[in-house]
């Protein structure tokens, strides 16, 4: 005759221990509604992608091979952050932006067909192409940076080249190419707008001055 009150008290009990779960489970679900989100922006990626050519002077074609690299690029440079600077010798980088790879790599099929819409040579070539080439053209990237101390902003653009006579080892010429152009913007996206300007104005030079080598 205990046992049913002791049965009563069994199932109060398990009514609290639910009532209970449901209030702890209710509170969790409001905790995790007030905590703070993730508010930082995605990240943006930028390419360098100079495609029209129209500008450069055409050659003759010619039997010879054209290999063409592209070095690392100088110290500070060799990273796909994008880079500002707002002081003289100080160079810091967007944290939400970057280029889609580095600058070299970029660089490098950029090269190639500038070359190529010339029609001065049989083939034009990268590393590690098997072909025997008859001159060789290196590029270095000294510096592409976005430069803030001035409004607006202006991206500066300095890259070296080098003509090789791959026949007898010759360096036939070396020259400094740099431009500044404005940025649109004072951000990254800015920054890569006017990225790809200087890359253009400085390849309208850089080629025919290699073309002179190579005919």
């Amino acid at each position: 005759m205990w046992n049913k009150p002791v049965l009563r008290l069994a199932h109060a009990g398990e009514r609290r221990w639910l009532r209970f779960g449901w209030a702890l489970l209710a509170a969790l679900t409001l905790s995790g509604c007030l905590l703070p989100r993730d508010s930082s922006p995605p990240q943006q990626s930028y390419l360098l992608d100079v495609a029209d050519f129209k500008s450069l002077p055409t050659r003759r074609s010619s039997d010879k091979i054209l290999l063409v690299t592209v070095s690392k690029e100088a110290p500070g440079f060799d990273t796909n952050r994008i880079a500002y600077t707002r002081e003289p010798l100080k160079l810091d980088y967007y944290q939400d932006s970057h280029w889609s790879d580095t600058p070299a790599k970029m660089l490098l099929p950029i090269l190639i067909r500038a070359f190529e819409t010339t029609g001065a040579f049989k083939a034009v070539v990268s590393p590690p192409s098997p072909s025997l080439a008859d001159y060789r053209v290196d590029v270095d990237i000294i510096r592409l940076q976005q430069e803030l101390m001035t409004q607006p902003s202006q991206v500066q653009f300095v890259a070296r080249i080098k003509v090789l006579d791959m026949r007898n080892r010759h360096v036939l010429a070396t020259r400094v190419f740099q431009t500044a152009e404005p940025a649109p913007s004072e951000n990254a996206y800015g920054a890569a707008q006017a990225a790809n300007t200087a890359v253009h104005k400085v390849l309208e030079e850089m080629i025919p001055f290699a073309l002179q080598y190579t005919q």
